[in-house]
């Protein structure tokens, strides 16, 4: 009785875990947010220990920031941490990229191309939607890489960087977005070709991109003054 106890405490807590790590990537907690273990339990309906779990889990990962035994915090990462997890970006995500141009199918091609005109089209109203189909766009492209330790990587930088680029997509204009010369646009094509340089290239100048509004958001988020505008 024990034993089994014990197997559904630690399937509570992993599913605790990857629902607070999927929360994260999909920006719905904000840079500097203040998280509770109580409050987590109450929102997830369950009992303090596996939400206990799951955060210690996250801050090991450097997700969440301890502030004290019960109370968390999402990290305002300064402007070098975020460089840093883009230039991390930069290398795997174009690796995968090389990689899938290499196996993709039509199929999985058409995939990416329905998803990129879903993430076009809610660009235009719903940043926050935007966000989470961009996040899509650019995992199903790792899906197909077929480098499954890529892809957990990956991840993991998405995890730190998530909170992140919500912002971004609310901050960036949206002909900037919706713009014929967005690198999705170069990655499809590359990809629909089999180029795996160009398509290496696209993705790692989709990363770069964001570049100048992520300086400006962490600075922000170094003196306490980013907001969504």
């Amino acid at each position: 009785m024990f034993m089994a106890g014990k197997v559904v405490r630690q399937s509570l807590s992993e599913q605790l875990y990857q629902s607070l790590r999927l929360a994260l990537m999909n920006g719905q907690y904000e840079p500097g947010e203040r998280l509770t273990i109580s409050g987590l339990a109450e929102e997830y309906g369950t009992s303090i220990t596996p939400v206990r779990e799951a955060i210690f889990r996250l801050v090991s990962e450097r997700a969440l920031q301890m502030r004290a035994a019960t109370s968390f915090q999402v990290p305002r990462f300064d402007t070098a941490q975020l460089l840093e997890v883009q230039a991390i970006r930069i290398e795997l995500e174009g690796r995968a990229a090389y990689e899938a141009a290499g196996r993709i199918t039509p199929k999985e091609l058409d995939e990416l191309r329905v998803i990129h005109a879903k993430f076009i089209a809610a660009a235009a109203r719903d940043p926050a939607k935007a966000s989470i189909l961009n996040r899509d766009f650019h995992f199903a492209l790792l899906r197909m890489s077929n480098m499954p330790l890529l892809m957990g990587l990956c991840e993991n930088m998405w995890t730190l960087i998530g909170p992140l680029l919500r912002l971004f997509h609310i901050r960036m204009p949206v002909r900037e977005i919706a713009s014929d010369e967005h690198k999705h646009h170069e990655l499809l094509d590359a990809l629909a070709a089999g180029d795996q340089e160009r398509s290496r290239k696209a993705i790692q100048e989709d990363i770069v991109w964001a570049e100048d509004l992520i300086r400006e958001i962490g600075q922000e988020l170094a003196t306490g003054t980013a907001a969504a505008r």
